[in-house]
């Protein structure tokens, strides 16, 4: 009989050669679990295995494309007043910007669904950069509008940078915690998440100097949502929500402006004329279109009586003429988008790209619930669009190219095609892996296959 093997050689010993080593009054029992371990239950990576699908996601595709419809059609009804009152008598001004807009977010969503998401790692910390210098130009060659330094001028263009640091703060946040997940280090809070709250205050700082309150929010729930669903304890999460909310009541309270539309916000008719002037307003668009609406084209709200009604209460307008039908199906609309992009995010083949499926899908919520909240008179005015709807060529410019991205993870990363590569002036310096066992979390592409082995 073969002698036992020595216990301090069992953890370099393969899974496989446990079941039939020679282990004594053990070697039955152990080599029983060895093999059940080895061949029923799956590595770690693959617990969540499943079919990934093959080729565009053509419903969500077809959501997208609605919503972008729906945002031309109400966009030129919203605009007409405030086009012909510019004073060079085109109906159409507005329309003809939206309409180049749309089609530019369409090709860019196309581009998007045709890159290898994993291209989004290696330009994870150069986009994050990137957005913090151009929120750092933003305030010092910005263009103020309606008291906001917001908008970057461009030659011919007007540039949100706002809109870009939401979607590279995803990707950042997806490559970090991608990172520490491998490392097994994610539920630590120095690791987990110290490190993503420290970027997080850097680009809320920039956003509350324009001021922009309401990109600083959606930062905000993009921290907490992506931390969590990486894995950060509940409790450290639950802790700096509640931090964040009551730095968010001090930001309100100091300042007299927040202050008054908070106020205007808690009672709309009492301020009417002066702080809740639109608040007041888009809420009557609201209860004016009943259920059916008032027709397209017949609001009485957009003739100047809803500030910014083509761009953040859009929906207001919706809602006069499409009534609250119309509310109800571009709100579906949405919810589509929302479940379809959480299908993705569970069907990723790799921890990166599932948690930058939730990101983008979380932004995408997000925003829309913040505007339809604010519109509702649910939240505070904010002063955020409607994703695809709005008009703003910042704001659907980035969302196309966000959805874009989620396009591609969905059908698998599009594995056929090969990954793009960055020049060397561009890339980051990485450092080698240290030498040591393989890691079962490590990133690797999934299989494709069954579950199990199975045929």
């Amino acid at each position: 009989m073969a002698s036992a093997q020595p216990i301090h050689h069992l953890s370099a010993t393969p899974v496989s050669a446990l079941a039939g080593a020679d282990l004594g009054g053990g070697a039955d029992y152990l080599g029983a679990q060895a093999t059940r371990v080895g061949q029923v239950r799956p590595p770690k990576e693959d617990k969540a295995l499943v079919p990934v699908p093959v080729g565009m996601d053509w419903a969500l595709f077809a959501n997208l494309l609605a919503l972008i419809t729906i945002g031309v059609v109400m966009a030129y009804s919203a605009s007409v007043y405030l086009a012909l009152r510019a004073g060079k008598g085109d109906d159409q001004l507005f329309l003809n910007k939206h309409l180049v807009h749309a089609s530019v977010t369409v090709v860019v969503m196309l581009i998007g669904a045709h890159i290898p998401y994993q291209f989004w790692r290696k330009v994870a910390y150069p986009g994050l950069m990137l957005a913090l210098g151009l929120l750092i130009m933003t305030l010092m060659f910005g263009v103020v509008v309606n008291g906001s330094r917001r908008w970057l001028p461009l030659p011919g263009f007007m540039f949100q940078t706002a809109e870009l640091a939401k979607f590279t703060f995803v990707v950042f946040l997806a490559h970090s915690l991608t990172k520490k997940i491998d490392a097994e280090r994610v539920h630590k809070f120095s690791v987990g998440f110290v490190p993503h709250a420290l970027a997080w205050v850097v680009m809320f700082s920039l956003c509350m100097k324009q001021p922009d309150l309401g990109s600083g929010i959606v930062l905000a729930v993009l921290l907490f949502a992506m931390t969590f669903i990486a894995g950060t304890r509940m409790a450290y999460v639950v802790l700096a929500a509640g931090a964040g909310v009551a730095v968010l009541a001090s930001f309100v309270a100091k300042n007299p402006m927040r202050f008054k539309r908070f106020l205007a916000f808690l009672d709309p008719l009492a301020y009417r004329d002066t702080t809740g002037y639109q608040l007041f307003n888009g809420q009557l668009a609201v209860a004016t279109g009943n259920w059916f609406g008032n027709g397209l084209g017949m609001s009485k709200q957009k003739l100047g009586f809803v500030p910014e009604c083509h761009t953040d209460f859009i929906l207001s307008i919706i809602a006069e003429e499409l009534g609250l039908i119309g509310v109800a199906l571009v709100a579906l609309a949405f919810v589509f988008l929302i479940l379809r992009g959480l299908r993705i995010a569970l069907h990723a083949r790799d921890e990166f790209g599932r948690l930058l499926a939730a990101g983008i899908t979380l932004l995408f919520g997000t925003q829309a619930a913040v505007n339809f909240g604010v519109v509702m008179g649910l939240l505070p005015t904010k002063g955020l669009t409607l994703p695809f709807i709005s008009h703003g060529g910042s704001s659907m410019l980035i969302m196309g190219l966000a959805a874009g991205v989620l396009l591609n993870i969905g059908r698998g990363g599009n594995p056929d095609l090969p990954a793009l590569s960055l020049p060397s002036w561009f890339r980051l310096p990485q450092r080698r892996p240290a030498a040591g066992p393989h890691n079962a979390r490590s990133g690797q592409v999934r299989s494709v296959g069954r579950p199990g082995g199975m045929p």
